[in-house]
């Protein structure tokens, strides 16, 4: 017998469900109660690490609270930013390899503490068979991403490395929407995907420039109109 609680949560992942999912409606009952059923809840705290892929699915991810980095890692350690979950994102990356042929590496870092939903493999793997739907949504999603890489990609080959740190810091701006940003290096030299030292040497070029004021593990943005010219 379900307790209240059972019951407000099941009410809640529901709730979660429908506003992350544009095929929920057409879904039958049973479909949507085998779904929420299905669902896995993990509290991750920030820095929490996952991986994906390698033959591994984990399903398909909600970010139901928090912030999430995901990345690709190089084979010496490197990494690059391909994108940031922010809450009620949908990782469909995550569920890629359910999908023949199509495997994908791929590392998630919790920026902050989240709350992720997991729809599991098998959950997710027969309503993608059993509904046009499901199926065209999932095709779509899939698409767009890789879209986004290829875009961050031809960013990487054919723009410089000190307008990726500029669009690096504005980002960061906007996430949490403050002019003083408690960021490192090494954090900005990953999501421009260059070295921390250069990085180093870019900001206090964008200092001499009046563009950033740098503190000791802080970057203040004091000209966010410059830094969208670089």
């Amino acid at each position: 017998m379900r307790t209240s609680a059972d019951l407000n949560q099941a009410a809640d992942i529901r709730h979660l469900l429908e506003r992350s999912f544009p095929f929920w409606d057409s879904l039958s009952e049973s479909q949507k109660e085998e779904m929420i059923s299905g669902v896995t809840r993990t509290e991750c705290p920030k820095k929490t690490g996952l991986h994906f892929g390698g033959g591994e699915c984990a399903g398909v991810q909600i970010i139901e609270s928090g912030r999430a980095r995901v990345f690709i890692t190089s084979p010496g350690g490197g990494d690059i930013t391909l994108f940031r979950l922010l809450d009620g994102d949908v990782s469909i990356l995550s569920a890629a390899c359910m999908l023949n042929g199509m495997d994908v590496e791929l590392d998630m870092e919790m920026e902050t503490d989240c709350v992720i939903c997991t729809v599991p493999k098998k959950v997710y793997r027969k309503l993608y068979e059993e509904s046009g739907s499901v199926k065209d949504y999932t095709m779509e999603m899939i698409s767009e991403k890789f879209s986004d890489i290829m875009w961050l990609f031809n960013q990487y080959v054919f723009s410089n490395v000190a307008s990726r740190l500029a669009s690096a810091l504005l980002e960061h701006r906007a996430l949490e929407q403050s002019d003083e940003l408690a960021i490192t290096h090494e954090m900005l030299a990953r999501d421009a995907g260059t070295a921390r030292e250069v990085v180093t040497r870019l900001l206090k070029q964008f200092q001499a420039d009046g563009l950033v004021k740098l503190t000791r593990g802080k970057v203040e943005i004091t000209d966010a109109k410059g830094l969208g010219k670089i």
